[in-house]
Order: C-alpha cells, then sequence, then structure tokens
C-alpha cells in the first residue's frame, strides 16, 4: 500500500476490506493471489503505476526509471506522443515508452501469469437522479462533507506543520477558512509570482483577514530560467514525470527555494485547494440540443488544443477511443444516431467525467510529485470522498458552473472574517453565466473571439505573473512569437521541448 502520509496501525488491513468507492484518502493498493496481480488506483490517480512484461515476468514500479533499467526495450510510443504534443498527457493506459503502461484514475488493473492484462473502472460517476434544486440544501451538504473531510486529515497530519498554497482565487480560500473553523494549528499559507503581481497582493489580504501566517517566494524569470537549464531541472522531470505527462513545473522553484532556505519544516504537508468542483467545460452544450458527434467532437478538441490546432483531435485515434470509452462509464449513449438522455445532464458528465479521467488525472493531479520529490506530505480534503459524494447529488444549475461555488464560498468567507475580499480571476469570469455564455456564442461564429483571445494569452505568456515564460528560454524567442501566434499554448512549447529532449540540460523522456 502507498499513501502520501504515514499510514496508521492496521491501515492496510482496513483499506483492503473497504471497497474502492468507500476508501477515503490518497492511496495505491498492490495484491498478489495465486500469481495474479491487481493493481488498484484511486479516483485521483494521485500514486498511479506502471507495469510491463519482462519475458515471463511482469515489473511493476511507480518510477519510470526503473522501467527503463527492466523494460526489454526503451523505445518511444509516438501514438501515444503525438496524444503528448496536444494535450500533455497520454490517454488511457499508454505511456510515451512502448509496450510500458499506466493504470488510470479510479481503476483496478489484473495481471495474469500468462501475460495477459485487463483493466477496468471501479469509479461510477453519475448525478444524482432526484438531484438537490435548493441553494441552501445543498450548501448544507457541502459544507457537511468539508467538516468531514477536513477533520479527517487533520487527524492524519498529527500536529505537523500545514502549508496551503494560497492563490487569489475560490479554492485555496475555502479550504483556508474551513481550516481555521476546525482550529488547524501551525497552519502556513504561501504564494509566490513576480513582484508586485496582484495575485500576490490578494493572498497576502486573505491570510491576514484569517489571521494566517503568511509569506512569499518572489520569481526572477531569469534566475528561474537558470535554475531549470541546470542539474536541479533535470531531477525534477525525472522524479515527477511519471511516463504520462508534461512534469507540472508551477510550484518547482517555489519549493526548490522552501527548500534550500530552510522557510518550513521538513515534514511538513501541502493541503493545496484542489476540488471536485470545476471540471465542466464548453457549458454552452448544456443550452441546446446538441448531437451526440457534437458533444464527442467538442470533448476531443477541448483536450488536445496546446499547439492550437482546433483539427488536431482528427489525427488523434487514441484520444478520441479515450473519450468514447469515458463516455461508456457514463449515462452518455454510446451508439451513433442514439438519442441523449436526461437533458444535458448527460452530456455534464461526459464532459466532467473524461476531464477528471485524462487532464486532471494525468497532469493536475501530477502536481503532488512535485511536494514528494523535495519530500513533503500532501492531503486532498477537497477531493476525497465525501465531497465526491456530495457534489454529484447537485441539481445541474448548482453544478455546471462555478456560480453557486463562488456564491458560497464569499458566504462563508465573509463569515470567517467579516470582510469581502478581491478574486484573482480572469475579466470574463466576472460577467454572470448566462450573458457570459450569450457572448462567447456570438464572439466565437464572429471569429473575434479567437483573434481576442490569442492577443491576450500571448501578452500574458510573454509576461507572465508566475515567471512562465521562464520555462520557453529553451526556444529560439522569435520560434515562441510565431507559435503562440498560431495559437500554441505555453504547456504547448513545453510539450514541444520536452520532446524534443531539450528542454533541460539533459533529455528523459525515450527519444525517437
Amino acid at each position: 500500500m502507498w499513501r502520501p502520509l504515514p499510514p496508521g496501525s492496521g491501515d492496510l488491513e482496513s483499506l483492503r476490506r473497504e471497497q474502492p468507492e468507500r476508501r477515503t484518502g490518497a492511496w495505491t493498493l498492490i495484491e498478489a493471489d495465486d500469481g495474479l496481480v491487481r493493481l488498484t488506483t484511486d479516483r485521483t490517480r494521485s500514486h498511479h503505476l506502471l507495469f510491463t512484461r519482462a519475458g515471463d515476468t511482469w515489473v511493476i514500479s511507480d518510477d519510470p526509471e526503473e522501467l527503463r533499467r527492466h523494460a526489454p526495450a526503451w523505445v518511444r510510443d509516438e501514438e501515444a506522443a503525438e496524444v503528448f504534443l496536444h494535450a500533455g498527457f497520454t490517454p488511457g493506459t499508454r505511456t510515451l515508452a512502448h509496450e510500458v503502461y499506466a493504470t488510470p484514475a479510479g481503476s483496478v488493473v489484473e495481471l495474469r501469469p500468462d501475460g495477459t492484462w485487463s483493466s477496468r473502472s471501479w469509479e461510477t460517476y453519475r448525478y444524482a437522479a432526484d438531484p438537490i434544486t435548493s441553494p441552501e440544501e445543498f450548501a448544507a451538504v457541502f459544507r457537511s462533507a468539508l467538516d468531514t473531510a477536513v477533520e479527517r486529515v487533520l487527524q492524519e497530519i498529527d500536529g505537523r506543520q500545514i502549508l496551503v498554497p494560497l492563490s487569489g482565487g475560490l479554492d485555496s480560500r475555502l479550504l483556508a477558512v474551513w481550516l481555521k473553523r476546525h482550529g488547524a494549528r501551525d497552519v502556513v499559507t504561501f504564494t509566490y509570482g513576480v513582484p508586485g503581481s496582484s495575485e500576490v497582493a490578494i493572498s497576502r489580504g486573505v491570510a491576514e483577514a484569517l489571521e494566517l501566517d503568511w509569506f512569499t517566494v518572489d520569481l526572477d524569470p531569469a534566475e528561474v530560467a537558470r535554475s531549470w537549464a541546470g542539474p536541479d531541472g533535470v531531477d525534477f522531470q525525472r522524479r515527477t514525470w511519471g511516463l504520462t505527462s508534461l512534469p507540472h513545473v508551477q510550484d518547482w522553484y517555489a519549493l526548490l527555494q522552501m527548500r534550500r532556505k530552510a522557510l518550513i519544516d521538513t515534514n511538513a504537508v501541502f493541503l493545496p485547494g484542489h476540488t471536485i468542483v470545476g471540471n465542466m467545460h464548453d457549458e454552452h452544450l448544456l443550452e441546446g440540443s446538441p448531437s451526440r458527434n457534437e458533444v464527442l467532437t467538442t470533448v476531443a478538441r477541448h483536450h488536445s488544443l496546446l499547439q492550437g490546432d482546433r483539427d488536431a483531435w482528427r489525427h488523434l485515434p487514441l484520444l478520441r477511443r479515450a473519450v468514447v470509452q469515458g463516455a461508456q462509464e457514463v449515462s452518455f449513449p454510446t451508439n451513433p444516431g442514439e438519442d441523449l438522455p436526461g437533458g444535458g445532464r448527460c452530456v455534464q458528465e461526459l464532459l466532467e467525467w473524461v476531464n477528471l479521467q485524462e487532464r486532471q488525472a494525468k497532469y493536475i493531479n501530477e502536481s503532488f510529485k512535485a511536494y514528494e520529490a523535495f519530500g513533503y506530505g500532501w492531503a486532498l480534503p477537497m477531493l476525497d470522498t465525501e465531497m465526491w459524494r456530495a457534489w454529484l447529488r447537485g441539481s445541474e444549475e448548482l453544478t455546471a458552473t462555478r456560480d453557486w461555488y463562488a456564491q458560497f464560498t464569499a458566504e462563508v468567507y465573509g463569515e470567517a472574517t467579516g470582510t469581502a475580499s478581491q478574486l484573482f480571476e480572469a475579466p470574463a469570469a466576472r460577467i454572470p453565466a448566462g450573458p457570459r455564455r450569450a457572448l462567447m456564442a456570438a464572439l466565437t461564429a464572429t471569429g473575434t473571439r479567437t483573434a481576442l483571445s490569442r492577443a491576450v494569452s500571448m501578452r500574458t505568456m510573454l509576461r507572465h505573473p508566475m515567471a512562465f515564460e521562464a520555462f520557453n528560454a529553451p526556444m529560439p524567442y522569435a520560434e515562441q512569437i510565431l507559435r503562440m501566434a498560431r495559437g500554441a499554448t505555453s504547456t504547448g512549447l513545453w510539450t514541444q521541448l520536452f520532446l524534443d529532449g531539450t528542454w533541460g540540460a539533459e533529455p528523459v523522456v525515450p527519444m525517437s
């Protein structure tokens, strides 16, 4: 058994007795019985496993370097790499190494003595048939779930220092409020960014209002770039890429400085604000009567835009297959021409489920490996079992956007501090959901949306408040501009550099 915090006495047997859907916290379990090896992964894929067949032996590890030493061959999976270039992750069970596979989120993988294997999902992502429609009732359910999850995490942390990455947004603010409500001790909040960025100022204001300790790590893009180009950058890539996703670099330099300058306890536990809320995208699909193919296409396109190519999904069969697999695991119809049941609910389930299974599980949640790389623990109270159950009880009106959640967070923050504080958010996010959808649809229809968003994105990417441009440095500046003008994102530049083996001092990924 693996857990991000030291397991208690009897934890293994307790975990084994529970059905996967009832288990709490982050965990990965390996069981062997009469030659059959079973790998069970939690719903967030917080610590996935890699496996391959070497002769008549199964090789299983959480370390790509171990697989490299034991795999019969160490060559790139070109089909998976093409998805990686456009998505930042490899779909399904595929990895960037040929015939090396990875456990998916919320799954059981069985490895058999004869060399065959199978993977199935144990998670069922379904909204309640009779959902809660009252905002007040839903708030009560949500509060209760947060109470249970946070209290359990505090017991598991057992007095160790708690670090909360406090951005200017909703999620970390809500978590900080709940830690305060439960009397958590030795809580330190922090943020990082280019000096003078608005997010740093907002983060400090939230910490002061909640009377929590706070510090910031200043980011100098030139210094970040120099450090990334050296051995520290290569070491971080090797420790965190997991053979399936781009290393999540956002926290890297701040963590490096915390460790070097002894800013926090060596056994500190990080509680990031990752949450079950907000996995919906393309909400306009809920307004009309989209066809089955339109929905499937929208999902595939959404996850393959890193290079700015809106038609990339057409030549990514592995990604399309993962989307169809997701449809088979929720209430979305799988047969062409079949009507969409339940209005927009089946659409919402599909969009959220594929997002949770693929991008969230493989790229966003891989940010936890950054804490592990520096020897710290972590926990995810806002992604724990009770939070999933609570969220899936809400109606479409309460869950399809972040509007209810934003109001809820504002209310509990006001209860805790007696004040209302500014949020760090894009200007478009300040427009109410209905008008925002109509505006986005109009801009899309006229072609204006793409041009406007691209211009704003380029300016932000080249002078990012969190110094993301530092990680672009290995690519010539003129090429950066050209790629961004074509619609590539910062992450898209990084996937290209990573696959080329030029993102750091040494290549990490198997080469062609």
